[in-house]
């Protein structure tokens, strides 16, 4: 009867226990999204220490969770309750016999918990140094660095890297386990000495008759039992280990709710603004951990409803300029206001959702094209509709009628029937994005090199259309290429940390400053380029140059 339930409940158990297991890291993930993903700045996301200590959150990547500690928990459970009953079975016929025996394996057992947590303390103090090997190897794993992989024959150095960092990051676990081996070996010995004893001991009992030959059965039984209260297996470090997870997620539940919630500290609705202007006032920035200011004392209006160029060498801070309007940081001094109240008094989220941005990193998901242009306004994702809209406007329509599926097509050859599209395409999804949300209600519309993968012909266009869709709109363009700037109804210069010069195109080239010197240089190569004819680059790249010459040149003149 016996045999026949434990039958039963072994694998019931097991199965509760997984499906509590999973549940347990499930929910613990999903805190740990929420936590990293609820702050509306992005500082915490580009802080070494914030980030190992969301890998930490996160289980060193998987390998070990509150999950395993939990199945590693019960099996210990149950092998303690039964090194109990083999104690209460000893303790019975020798109180202390049973208490020696006891005594040993209960200390042999603490002493080799603690010294586990302390391999666990080491394991996760080089979280960063696992995170760096952990990039290597994804490098060579993941498709986005395949080619240079294998043009560069880089694979042979990945691996090694992989390794190298890898080790790294063990030796000192490695140092570890080794430092407390001599204490493992003396408990060791210890509990053996004390088992040979014991075993002596009832075996000399039963052969002299001072007990029978059931009881000396039990009693070996017993002892054998007994060595599941000290006994050390990957049970042990998988409770140590997959327990850390927690306290580290717990932090960063707490930060959010603290620290990194000041940042979002504003209740003020951002509904229909800016309705005057947006205004940086005496801004001064510097990242964290940077040496130096990005800005320094800037002062910039935009007005509303109005088009702005930002024109800036190399490193000049004017996608740092978007961050900041983002409120994906505040300005170290100074403030930056919208119809004259101080940005932070804001919600942050209602007045993320007032901007729509796309980014020279923007994202290229490997979702549904219906999801890549949908998740610029969640509200329309659904709505075909809106989808052609945005996307005829961004002259994205082709692409999308191009696809197999249509819009339910996965932008990515990784999955089954999914498709690949160019650069150029993914510029046009990214801007239809970036119009569903304008469409949606965002009154603040920001191209940050929005065209880059463009030729000049295709930026042209899109600019031209760009200007008749944004009518009304507060609109701000940061590109390297002249011919697109001087579309712009205002242009400012950025330089050593502060605005230089500002006007329109025609203004500024008359003044022959800063921008003028800068649009005369472009200029002169497009012209220098199509005059010469040369053929360096692939010939429609060399036609669209001489179009951008004949432009730039017929506005030089």
């Amino acid at each position: 009867m016996v045999f026949a339930l434990r039958q039963i409940v072994t694998p019931v158990r097991q199965q509760v226990v997984w499906e509590l297991a999973w549940q347990v890291d499930l929910g613990l993930q999903q805190r740990v999204m929420k936590a990293t993903i609820a702050p509306v700045g992005i500082s915490h996301l580009e802080d070494p220490s914030s980030l190992d200590r969301i890998e930490v959150a996160r289980g060193l990547d998987g390998w070990f969770g509150p999950g395993q500690a939990i199945n590693a928990l019960t099996n210990l459970v149950t092998r303690w309750l039964s090194g109990a009953g083999s104690a209460l079975v000893l303790i019975t016929w020798r109180w202390w016999f049973g208490l020696i025996l006891v005594f040993v394996a209960i200390t042999n057992s603490s002493r080799s918990r603690r010294e586990f947590r302390k391999v666990a303390e080491v394991l996760y103090g080089v979280t960063g140094t696992f995170r760096r090997a952990d990039y290597v190897r994804d490098l060579g794993l993941g498709p986005l660095s395949a080619k240079e992989t294998r043009v560069f024959g880089l694979s042979d150095w990945l691996t090694q890297r992989y390794r190298d960092g890898w080790t790294e990051a063990m030796t000192p676990v490695w140092k570890s386990r080794r430092s407390i081996m001599g204490a493992f070996l003396t408990m060791a010995a210890i509990g053996l000495a004390v088992r040979t004893g014991a075993y002596l001991f009832v075996g000399l009992s039963g052969a002299n008759g001072t007990i029978d030959l059931a009881t000396t059965v039990v009693l070996v039984q017993a002892m054998g039992g007994l060595a599941a209260l000290s006994t050390i297996s990957d049970d042990h470090l998988l409770l140590a280990q997959g327990t850390k997870p927690v306290p580290a997620a717990l932090s960063l539940e707490h930060d959010t709710r603290t620290k990194l919630a000041v940042t979002a500290r504003g209740t003020e609705r951002a509904d229909g603004r800016p309705l005057e202007c947006i205004r940086f006032e005496n801004v001064s920035f510097r990242y964290p951990g940077g040496a130096s200011d990005v800005f320094s004392g800037l002062d910039l209006e935009i007005e509303a409803g109005q088009s702005l160029g930002v024109v800036g060498v190399n490193g000049a801070g004017k996608t740092t300029l978007i961050k900041l309007l983002a409120r994906m940081y505040d300005p170290t001094e100074g403030r930056i206001t919208v119809d004259g109240i101080d940005l932070r008094e804001f919600d942050a989220e209602s007045w993320q959702r007032r901007m729509a941005a796309i980014f020279q990193d923007f994202i290229r998901y490997e979702l549904p094209a219906r999801d890549n242009v949908g998740l610029g306004a969640l509200a329309y994702r659904d709505d075909d509709a809106a989808l052609e809209r945005a996307a005829t406007r961004a002259g994205a329509s082709d692409v999308i009628a191009g696809l197999p599926k249509g819009w339910d097509t996965v932008l990515s050859r990784q999955f089954t029937d999914g498709a690949d599209i160019s650069g150029g395409e993914w510029q046009r999804v990214a801007l239809a994005r970036a119009l569903l949300a304008v469409e949606a209600g965002a009154g603040v519309l920001v191209l940050d090199e929005p065209t880059a993968n463009l030729d000049v012909r295709s930026e042209a266009q899109i600019y031209d259309r760009f200007l008749d869709i944004t009518q009304g709109l507060t609109s701000i363009v940061i590109s390297h290429r002249f011919s697109t700037v001087r579309r712009a109804e205002r242009i400012v210069v950025i330089e050593g940390g502060r605005l230089i010069e500002q006007g329109t195109h025609d203004s500024l080239v008359s003044a022959g400053g800063r921008y003028a010197a800068m649009y005369s240089l472009q200029a002169a190569r497009f012209i220098s380029e199509a005059d010469d004819g040369e053929q360096t680059d692939a010939p429609a790249r060399h036609d669209d140059m001489g179009d951008d010459a004949s432009a730039v040149g017929a506005e030089a003149g």
